[in-house]
């Protein structure tokens, strides 16, 4: 019985499948025209100061937490 209803699950899934690709072949729309990107030039940007004022944030923390504790598990 198990292996009746995986096959008609399989069959029923393959059917959904083939009719979902069939209703979209119908359509014909044209691939989308390529941008232009934008132009970058590397010389037109000022170079910004850096802020002596503001203290540096650490870019990340590690913290190790060893618990040596003995418990006993019954």
């Amino acid at each position: 019985m198990n292996f009746l209803s995986k096959f008609i699950f399989t069959v029923f899934t393959m059917a959904v499948m083939s009719l979902a690709v069939s209703a979209q072949r119908g359509d014909k729309k044209p691939p989308p025209k390529p941008k232009d990107g934008p132009v970058v030039t590397p010389g037109d940007k000022p170079k910004n100061p850096p802020d002596k004022g503001k203290p540096k944030k650490p870019g990340m923390s590690f913290v190790l937490v060893i618990d040596r504790r003995e418990t006993d598990i019954a």
